[in-house]
């Protein structure tokens, strides 16, 4: 027999269950980093040349005057920039003292025998060549890798002799890190119609900044995205939109600067450099568009841009918190701000997201049990109540 106080009443209703999205919210974020990992190995990384964030600082400071010749260091110390508009040949040594590179009036011409050639194709001069190509000693096989645009000849290469190529830091730095040091003096002899000049310069170590500001403004950043998941659905999904807004403009502006420090083929170094970055610029500007129309898709993809931007845009960076020299336009506070604002609100995003989307979960909850009849509301026995005795 059953209980006779649950005679004639309906079946109880089962508790409803958490919102599919809030359930759905785990797997989203799953789907995203599994992203990350498939895209970010063979994405570019926030550096020009190869070099990012360095306490190593290199400056020119013998130049030869000569006329119709201009040598300089660009992209913090990664290049060296040779322009040359006289009419007579100038040609660049290699480290064994053979030809490497030849500037005329018919263009850039390189030695396809010289080791320099594949060593200096790279940032960290680990290309030996092809095997039994390479050889100093032997006769210059010249090759035009470049015209003349202007009345100029123009070459742009790693010269290994400019920057530091240590695995290790300098022992005098490794010794006192905190302190600046003149790590070493170099040259780069040129040949100029016939007759030997060279340019000189100073490596040096400045040592950087604190990182614990730049870092304490990143955490700042993140905890008020966080909060963004208190505020009431209305104004805290436009708060959402407008802080994924906020994060794609700061990303894009920092990939520019970036791009901008290149010495050539700035629009290239933007597009190519940021690939990955430029399908989370996509995703994040329909994330805007669809959070703003209170869509919850659009959350999610909030929530995907977020931590993609700020891994690829943000985390690569952060060494320039505590670094003195970056490859980047404009002052260097500016690149650390755009990198804390990026990592703080691009971490951000998911947990505010989540805090709101809990929120939403208990007022529907709350509504529920408000407008629940009588019955809805009168105690359930327990199932062993319920069985036949």
């Amino acid at each position: 027999m059953h209980s006779p106080s649950t005679a004639g009443r309906a079946p109880a209703r089962p508790k409803a269950g958490p919102r599919a999205p809030a359930a759905a919210l785990p797997a989203v974020l799953l789907g995203g980093l599994c992203w990350l990992v498939a895209l970010a190995g063979p994405a570019a990384a926030h550096t020009v040349g190869g070099a990012g964030p360095t306490n190593y600082h290199t400056t020119l400071t013998g130049d030869p005057g000569v006329p119709g010749v201009s040598l300089s260091v660009v992209e913090n110390g990664s290049r060296v920039r040779l322009a040359v508009t006289a009419g007579f040949p100038v040609v660049v040594e290699g480290y064994q003292d053979e030809p490497y590179l030849r500037l005329d009036d018919t263009g850039v011409w390189e030695n396809r025998r010289s080791p320099a050639t594949y060593l200096n194709s790279t940032r960290a001069g680990d290309d030996p060549g092809p095997e039994g190509v390479a050889d100093p000693s032997a006769e210059p096989d010249w090759v035009r890798v470049a015209g003349v645009a202007d009345g100029r000849a123009v070459a742009y290469w790693h010269d290994h002799r400019v920057h530091w190529m240590g695995s290790l830091d300098a022992p005098a730095v490794r010794a006192a890190p905190g302190e600046r040091h003149r790590v070493q003096e170099w040259s780069v002899p040129l040949t100029v119609s016939g007759r030997e000049v060279v340019y000189t310069g100073v490596l040096e170590w400045i040592p950087g900044p604190s990182p614990l500001p730049w870092a304490g403004l990143a955490l700042a950043v993140f905890a008020g995205t966080v909060a963004l998941g208190l505020l009431r659905r209305a104004a805290g999904t436009v708060a959402v939109a407008l802080a994924l807004g906020g994060l794609l403009a700061v990303d894009v502006t920092h990939s520019a600067l970036i791009a901008a420090a290149n010495a050539d083929g700035r629009l290239d170094a933007f597009l190519w450099g940021n690939v990955v970055q430029i399908a989370g610029w996509l995703v994040a500007a329909a994330g805007v568009a669809l959070t703003a129309r209170r869509s919850d898709t659009g959350r999610y993809l909030a929530v995907s841009a977020g931590v993609l931007l700020a891994v690829l845009g943000g985390v690569p960076d952060l060494g320039v918190f505590a670094r003195s020299g970056a490859p980047v336009v404009g002052p260097l506070a500016l690149a650390r701000v755009l990198t804390a604002v990026t990592v703080g609100l691009g971490l951000g995003l998911g947990p505010a997201v989540w805090l709101a989307l809990r929120r939403a979960d208990g007022a529907g909850h709350a509504h529920h049990a408000d407008s629940a009849g009588p019955e809805d509301q009168s105690d359930t026995p327990p199932a062993w109540e319920a069985c036949p005795r």
